[in-house]
């Protein structure tokens, strides 16, 4: 079981304070859904998860670890941020990664690009965004870690990508011992997918930590939840 644990984080840019004595555990999921509205800070709140960014007060756990380093070796980012050297083709990218990480698992790389038809020799700087973006995801569904945070990638996809990225993380994660933090608002393309949700915001969030059972009291759905929670 992989577990974040929240404590007490404070974490400005500047004058701007983005969250205030942030609190928050999960622990018994394996796809969580991380809800807030636009500006609430959930780009930043998967960046600190990820040790790509420093905390300014308080602490981040995933699984007791809670130093940068430590977080960034458990755990992979995927955004429209990331990227890889444009003259690099997909093949060469993948068999990079098996020299940085000798875990990487480039067989199982080379198969999800096959069952998506994504072309190796192409190179990064010619694919689509939408091919980016399912590579970026390919290589971090094969870097073997407990943790994948992955932040509005669905949002710009066309459909016949969108089916390929959760047919990726069904069939690829979902039956490991992973915990995926999603930010996104589609939510009805990963209403299935999930058995959690967190609701960010800049001075709370509230967790729901079995999704099913909430449905089952409630008769929702996430985009339902997200609409009454965002009154409040």
């Amino acid at each position: 079981m992989n577990t974040i644990s929240i404590k007490g984080i404070d974490k400005k840019y500047g004058r701007k304070r983005v969250f205030a004595n942030l609190n928050a555990e999960l622990n018994q999921n394996r796809f969580v859904v991380l809800l807030g509205a636009n500006g609430v800070g959930k780009s930043t709140f998967l960046k600190l998860c990820a040790g790509l960014a420093p905390i300014g007060k308080g602490q981040i756990e995933l699984n007791e670890k809670s130093s940068r380093l430590e977080r960034t070796k458990i755990s992979s980012y995927v955004s429209e941020e990331s990227g890889f050297e444009p003259y690099k083709t997909a093949a060469t990218i993948l068999s990079d990664h098996t020299v940085l990480f000798d875990t990487f698992q480039l067989n199982q790389a080379k198969e999800m690009c096959a069952h998506i038809g994504l072309p190796l020799q192409t190179k990064w700087g010619v694919l689509s965004k939408g091919q980016r973006h399912l590579l970026s995801l390919i290589v971090a569904i094969a870097s073997p870690k407990p943790f994948i945070f992955i932040d509005e990638v669905l949002a710009n996809l066309d459909t016949t990508k969108k089916k390929a990225m959760l047919g990726m993380l069904t069939d690829f994660v979902i039956e490991e011992d992973r915990m995926i933090l999603i930010a996104t608002h589609a939510y009805e393309d990963v209403e299935m997918l999930a058995d959690g949700v967190m609701f960010l915001q800049k001075d709370n969030a509230d967790v729901i930590n079995d999704l099913d059972e909430w449905r089952f009291k409630n008769n929702q759905s996430l985009k339902e939840l997200f609409a009454e929670v965002g009154k409040e």
